[in-house]
């Protein structure tokens, strides 16, 4: 697990704790659903998609500018050397994507039982 968020870079770091922040008011709403809390539960969903997509194109960015010097990756590795960075790429969206899809379900929780007590 440490390894896969290493291979994500520093822009896991935001997303950790933005997702963990949304999971949380996600909580927080499925044990008491007030409606006022689901504007903040939506604002902070957007700031870790917004956080996951950022560092998904920074790490797409860095990879691409790497490849872009013949002198660190010579053409019969670069194939390899692209795969490897690609799939590196993608870890910021599968920790945002998780914090995401935990913190809907808890909110849909929350609105399920916002409905059986009115």
């Amino acid at each position: 697990m440490f390894d896969f968020f290493v291979e994500g870079g520093w822009g896991m770091w935001p997303i950790l704790v933005f997702g963990m922040v949304t999971v949380g008011a996600g909580l927080q709403f499925a044990r008491r659903p007030e409606p006022g809390k689901l504007g903040f539960i939506v604002a902070m969903g957007l700031t870790t998609l917004v956080a996951t997509i950022h560092a998904t194109w920074i790490d797409l960015g860095a990879v691409f500018s790497y490849l872009s010097d013949p002198a660190k990756v010579p053409d019969g590795e670069l194939a390899r050397v692209l795969v490897v960075g690609l799939k590196e790429s993608t870890r910021p969206g599968s920790l945002g994507g998780l914090l995401l899809a935990i913190a809907c379900l808890l909110s849909a929780v929350g609105v399920l039982r916002a409905g059986r007590a009115a």
